[in-house]
């Protein structure tokens, strides 16, 4: 059963306006949501479309996959170069340019750890810390490399080390969102909305009026929305440590790894990022989340986009941009410029 989505659209809650296809799957370990406004044939067009894109990734990018071009990467992690397919490429560059500019905060080689953390209801204690040291001693980006492929599409990748491991997660679905919208500009629509998990893309406008969005409460239900804002042709991504998670001798243990300490941060609860791309949107959101507090959002501020935090005390701090558009606020933590 996928998981609810982190950011939830309102108009998924009622039914849709006429004029309005949409239609929701289960893939890439979440729920896949398309809604376009156009006459029905294009619409359908439009969203089979972006399955076909949400299709792909799940295909290649899918670290749980064993058919991957990614697992294929992992299992071969110390053992030479393995030629991969050009998307998985582009977002590979991607992930390593995120890392640089964010210190190691976004790091894809944190899935070294990931077979220690386990979030699926099978645990409900923290790994051992030497564990945790020894698997953390292989994460490092610096260990991804990549070079042009000589002759052919694509590139070549390399682990330097036995039992590093990428995960792309949340990157590889707003890649597919972002992929997806241009996919759908390209067939001439202009009014959709397009969410993978966390990562959503809204273009245009629904029934005249931008399209609606609802970002859920880190301490609510799956259906509780802290704050609403209006959006058109900008991507979400929040991050929270209330999915995937467990709580353990009055500590809660979530899937947000810090990649310095290989440990879930407790800097923030949620956070969600207003960008340009759903690329974009993912790394700042991953990195403002385990840098926290006032530092989190001016790094996310200094790169143009705009956030709603709420840190790890419940504080909840919202960019200038972002703070007199907000609809709706959690009665407990008023947003707060």
């Amino acid at each position: 059963m996928p998981a609810l989505p982190a950011l939830l659209a309102l108009l998924s809650l009622a039914p849709p306006l006429e004029g309005e296809l949409r239609e929701s799957r289960p893939g890439m370990g979440t729920l896949l949501t398309v809604a376009v406004v156009a006459p029905p044939e294009r619409a359908r067009a439009g969203i089979d479309a972006a399955f076909a894109v949400f299709d792909r990734v799940d295909r290649v990018m899918n670290e749980w996959r064993p058919d991957s071009p990614l697992s294929r990467l992992n299992a071969r992690a110390g053992r030479g170069w393995v030629t991969l397919p050009a998307d998985l490429c582009e977002v590979l560059r991607i992930a390593r340019r995120g890392a640089r500019e964010t210190g190691g905060l976004f790091d894809p080689t944190w899935a070294a750890v990931s077979e220690l953390w386990r979030f699926d209801g099978t645990e409900q204690a923290p790994p051992p810390d030497d564990a945790v040291r020894a698997r953390c001693a292989l994460v490092g980006w610096r260990g991804l490399e990549l070079r042009a492929r000589r002759g052919g599409p694509g590139c070549e990748a390399r682990l330097q080390r036995a039992g590093m491991k990428v995960g792309l997660g949340g990157l590889a679905k707003g890649w597919a969102v972002d992929r997806a919208a241009r996919r759908l500009r390209a067939l001439g629509l202009r009014d959709f909305l397009l969410q993978a998990g966390g990562d959503l893309y809204a273009a245009g406008r629904r029934g005249g009026a931008p399209w609606h969005v609802a970002i859920r409460d880190p301490r609510g239900g799956p259906l509780d929305a802290m704050a609403a804002l209006d959006v058109s042709d900008r991507a979400f991504s929040t991050s929270g440590d209330y999915e995937h998670a467990f709580e353990a001798g009055g500590r809660r243990y979530h899937h947000l790894i810090d990649p310095r300490t290989c440990r879930p941060s407790p800097a923030s609860r949620a956070v969600t990022v207003l960008a340009r791309t759903a690329v974009e949107a993912e790394i700042l959101g991953k990195a403002a989340f385990l840098e926290g507090g006032e530092a989190g959002l001016a790094r996310v501020e200094a790169a143009g986009a705009a956030a709603i935090l709420v840190g790890g005390d419940g504080a909840v701090r919202v960019s200038p941009a972002l703070a007199g558009r907000l609809v709706r606020a959690a009665r407990d933590a008023p947003a707060e410029p």
